[in-house]
């Protein structure tokens, strides 16, 4: 008597990741990339939670409880269930109310969108930027800056932009993706951690003999070559083209926003020569200048779409039929 098995007959249906799976696992990917390491982000975040154990009244109620397993404050569902289907990604760099519209028309002439990704936070996750600043920390200390020096500086900073943010009406594309009922989900550090990272091997960790060279270097990414041929490259914002780089570092491309201007005095110190970034301040500039730093400015948005698409690559590798349509600045550029 033979006994036949149907089961390698009988292919597994085929399921979409939901959006709550999703955003988990771009969350896992952040800390895959997390300047502080693997072990320094869990240790944060049990620190959270055990602070959640004590909390009574008021504090209990207001708790942040995403934050026990998501590092990232400025990365979050912005509207959603968490149980949609996903497939069909609208992604861009800045997602406002007029974004949220374009989904809702382009759904309207057959359109399949599933949901939106946002880079730059909305929300909730705008309203918590500061809170991802300490991240720096660990950037600036790869680049040679003391611990004590980064943490003093850095306090100051992240309360002006507490205040900053805390005056801006929030909740305004929230509100819009509530009412069209499109759900969308924001990933900045979380996409900002795979760039630097990016920058750190395969830019800073080879040699050049001047800046023209990293110029050109950048342009052969594929980001940078496109936002450069409209009118966008990466540029020498203090130095020349035949200056030697020095010491190169990626310091601005984590961390919720720029840090201190102070930090510029602090990588001359620690010997830095020449610092990427994907946007400078004019006071940064003017740091850069008193202390003989190269600046070079990689392209605030080229440098956004390189973080958003290798994220975008480690979430079509789970779900295969991930596609995206790109609005706001973004342009998928797929890596193997």
């Amino acid at each position: 008597m033979f006994v036949i098995s149907y089961a390698r007959f009988c292919p597994i249906p085929y399921r979409p990741m939901k959006l709550q799976k999703l955003f988990r696992r771009a969350v896992e990917i952040g800390i895959e990339a997390d300047p502080r390491g693997k072990k320094e982000v869990e240790k944060a975040l049990k620190k959270y939670k055990d602070k959640q154990k004590k909390l009574e009244g008021k504090e209990k109620e207001l708790f942040d409880e995403e934050r026990t397993w998501n590092p990232y404050s400025d990365s979050r569902i912005l509207w959603g269930t968490g149980d949609e289907d996903i497939t069909h990604i609208m992604v861009g760099i800045d997602i406002e109310t007029q974004e949220f519209l374009l989904a809702d028309r382009l759904r309207e002439r057959g359109k399949k969108i599933d949901c939106i990704l946002i880079h730059h936070p909305e929300g909730r996750a705008l309203a918590d930027l500061d809170k991802v600043m300490p991240l720096q920390v660990a950037v600036y200390e790869q680049a040679g800056v003391p611990v004590n020096h980064s943490e003093s500086l850095l306090r100051p900073r992240m309360d002006r932009i507490w205040r900053a943010i805390h005056a801006d009406n929030l909740f305004r594309s929230e509100r819009a993706a509530e009412l069209l009922n499109i759900p969308a989900f924001g990933a900045h550090t979380i996409t900002d951690n795979l760039v630097w990272q990016f920058m750190e091997k395969t830019v800073c960790s080879k040699k050049y003999d001047d800046l023209t060279e990293i110029v050109n270097a950048l342009q052969d990414i594929p980001e940078y070559a496109y936002y450069a041929k409209k009118g966008n490259p990466p540029i020498i914002v203090n130095g020349s083209g035949g200056n030697k780089p020095g010491k190169l570092v990626a310091t601005e491309f984590t961390g919720g926003t720029n840090g201190p201007e102070d930090f510029i005095e602090k990588q001359s110190h620690a010997g830095v020569g020449t610092i990427l970034a994907m946007h400078f301040t004019e006071k940064e500039v003017e740091e850069g200048k008193k202390h003989h730093i190269n600046m070079i400015q990689c392209s605030h948005m080229a440098s956004d779409a390189i973080g958003i698409n290798l994220l975008l690559d480690k979430l079509s590798k789970e779900e295969k039929k991930l596609s995206t349509l790109d609005v706001s600045g973004f342009i998928r550029v797929q890596r193997k």
